[in-house]
């Protein structure tokens, strides 16, 4: 995209989508969505790839669809697998905080942020990978740990306990080990059917809407410094999302439909700044964006823009739109990611932080991306889910350029990706294989989904 500018909304103005459409061989109706480029002089430029082929998709990153999604299961299967199973505490439940190759594990301060993460990895490996009863037993004993040691009376989680589970080393610091222990549990439950399983879920989502919706709630860790009380912060609107999506899956609760609806539309008319073209990290306790540069800001700016965080909430927008089958929201999350990337992604390198303002992409909408800053390898795993989940519905061409562009920085540093983690890089590695499946088994076309829309 050297010397080009991208423009989605001149493009909509030509209509031009129909012709995008035939092409390619695809028979979309004009809601799909297509892209361009525009050149120094004007001339429209459409992207032309040669994975899509008379309107099916042949190849990505740069392998044939079946290489692709041999990859992804091989490094399940060789690699983080194994790692993390030693890194399941079978003396008494729950799991170390992070673990790479070769690291014995260190099971002795239990962080909440990671243990319902290990509960939602356990049992998505058994439910959607493995069908191992190794898998859904660490789950099952590592709910049993938590909610014995580190359940609150108000459906809170301390956010650290002790190995044994008999001390609460300290109160619950932020929500997201909340978040994080509600998606395990909604997704043991797919296991279990156990019902006290989906009620916790469920208790523990409305405990942590009430925190995220008080004009007093002070975040004081993780991620960043404490904030101001009643500071909205784009990534608790996006990880919250994350969970009541799978959550609302196996329960269609009414007050938790309304909870997602309400997340969706917080990040798409509130941390989205479409003049800008980017979703503002932090708002006041009015939903507004910062507008006073106070001299006590410290490293977190007040106008930053995450590009990690951004193109997360994107695709967990476009996920709900999809649970609901709303395709206006779906392409509403497709712009917004598009433009996050267009912002905050370099072809061939990644997506940079700042390393002036604490971790975020840019200090504020306007400023210019610092090349030779840190690259934040996890934030790949997010553009690729990003990616995946848009070419499986659309085909959009310019999204196959930044998936294959984003694939092959990716694969080409095995050693960069976080098999640490138990967010980010299974879940890119879960979501890839799901889609890619069914990507293959239609013979690589478009899903069709909104063909009708």
């Amino acid at each position: 995209m050297e010397n080009c500018e991208y423009s989605r909304r001149q493009f909509l103005k030509k209509n031009s989508l129909v012709g995008l459409a035939s092409m390619i061989g695809l028979g979309l109706s004009p809601e799909i969505l297509a892209s361009e480029r525009i050149g120094e002089e004007g001339q429209t430029e459409y992207l032309s790839d040669k994975t899509v082929i008379e309107g099916s998709i042949d190849q990505l990153g740069g392998m044939s669809l079946p290489d692709l999604l041999k990859y992804h299961r091989n490094y399940l299967r060789d690699i983080y697998i194994p790692n993390w199973e030693r890194g399941i505490d079978h003396k008494y439940g729950g799991f170390a905080n992070a673990i790479s190759p070769g690291q014995e594990p260190d099971f002795e301060k239990k962080g909440m942020y990671f243990q319902g993460r290990a509960v939602w990895m356990f049992s998505y490996l058994y439910n959607h990978i493995t069908n191992d009863k190794k898998h859904l037993d660490a789950a099952i004993k590592g709910r049993d740990f938590l909610i014995k040691s580190a359940m609150t009376d108000d459906y809170r989680w301390a956010s650290f306990v002790s190995r044994d589970g008999t001390k609460k080393l300290t109160e619950p610091l932020d929500h997201y080990g909340d978040i994080y222990m509600m998606q395990g549990l909604a997704e043991l439950y797919i296991a279990t059917k156990d019902p006290r399983d989906l009620d916790l879920a469920i208790k523990t989502a409305i405990s942590v809407k009430d925190r995220l919706l008080s004009p007093t709630y002070q975040h004081v860790d993780a991620h960043t410094e404490a904030l101001e009380p009643g500071t909205r912060r784009l990534p608790s609107w996006q990880h919250f999302l994350a969970a009541l999506t799978p959550l609302l899956k196996v329960s269609r609760d009414p007050a938790v439909e309304r909870i997602a609806r309400y997340c969706v539309r917080v990040i798409c008319e509130h941390h989205w700044q479409p003049n800008e073209g980017v979703l503002l990290e932090l708002l006041d306790d009015y939903f507004r964006p910062y507008t006073f540069d106070a001299p006590n800001w410290g490293a977190f700016y007040p106008q930053g823009v995450s590009g990690w965080h951004s193109i997360q909430a994107c695709w967990m927008v476009m996920n709900e739109a999809l649970r609901v089958s709303h395709y206006p929201t779906f392409r509403k999350g497709m712009e917004m990611g598009i433009s996050t990337l267009e912002k905050t992604y370099i072809l061939g390198k990644g997506m940079p932080s700042n390393p002036d303002f604490g971790g975020l992409s840019l200090s504020h909408p306007k400023a210019k991306l610092v090349e030779n800053g840190n690259y934040t390898w996890g934030a790949l795993d997010d553009v690729l889910v990003f990616g995946l989940m848009t070419i499986e519905h659309t085909h959009d061409p310019l999204v196959i350029d930044y998936y294959n562009d984003c694939f092959k920085v990716y694969s080409a540093k095995p050693e960069k990706i976080v098999t640490n983690g138990l967010l980010h890089t299974p879940r890119q590695f879960f979501y890839s294989i799901e889609i890619l499946e069914r990507i293959i088994a239609r013979g690589g076309k478009v899903s069709g989904l909104f063909a009708k829309s």
